[in-house]
């Protein structure tokens, strides 16, 4: 799968890149949604976002919006530090297909994006 994944915490798109890398996956990494946005726009179809919900650009529910808007078919995990159950209800009626809360291990990101395929 292409995947991309937008996070402001550089240890965080690491470790995003290197445990998808390592199940085969293709994935880019961003810390800035308007870098991110202007990748969905320019650069192949992705597959799949990995995206944080609190951001200085945009939150992650605005992102993905604006990234639906260029890419419609773009499965979502968000990932979040931030786990309310208002959060999960606004992630839920958004359409997002997983959400991941930190501290996260490799462990549960994987399974979150096997589950958004619905593996």
């Amino acid at each position: 799968m292409n995947i991309v994944v937008v996070d402001d915490d550089p240890a965080i798109v690491t470790m995003c890149r290197k445990v998808l890398g390592e199940q085969g996956h293709q994935v880019q990494g961003f810390t800035s949604t308007s870098e991110a946005l202007a990748h969905l726009a320019a650069g192949p179809n992705a597959d799949l976002l990995v995206v944080d919900y609190k951001m200085p650009e945009l939150n992650g529910i605005e992102f993905i919006q604006r990234a639906w808007q260029l890419q419609p078919k773009l499965r979502v995990v968000m990932i979040t530090a931030h786990g309310s159950r208002e959060l999960q209800g606004q992630a839920a009626e958004t359409g997002v297909h997983g959400l991941v809360l930190k501290p996260f291990t490799p462990t549960e990101l994987t399974r979150s994006v096997d589950t958004a395929f619905g593996r």
